[in-house]
């Protein structure tokens, strides 16, 4: 009988999902160059993004909302097909890197 190994559970992050954040991390980004708004900017885009409400103006807006949410829900529905195809699977067996935590 074949002696059995243990391996530790690790979380991987979807690189999908981590895509899908991408544009609103960007926008964030950009209220840190020179004069943008600095962090106090950043962190109301983020919020906007990711609720449709504004901080700063005290406004609520769906398209903000939409323009987080959307490529979100696209990198994580893209995920969930990489997992039912097998791409997920084909690309560790490759020995493609991943990022673990």
């Amino acid at each position: 009988m074949a002696k059995r190994r243990y391996h530790k559970p690790k979380m991987t992050i979807p690189l999908a999902i981590i895509a899908g954040l991408a544009p609103t991390a960007i926008h964030a980004a950009d209220a840190l160059q020179v004069n943008a708004g600095g962090p106090k900017v950043a962190l109301a885009r983020i919020g906007s993004r990711m609720t449709g409400y504004n901080a700063l103006t005290g406004t609520f807006s769906g398209s903000e909302l939409m323009m987080g949410w959307a490529p979100l829900l696209v990198g994580a529905l893209a995920h969930r097909a990489a997992n039912r195809l097998g791409i997920n699977r084909m690309l560790s067996s490759a020995g493609i890197p991943l990022i673990r935590i």
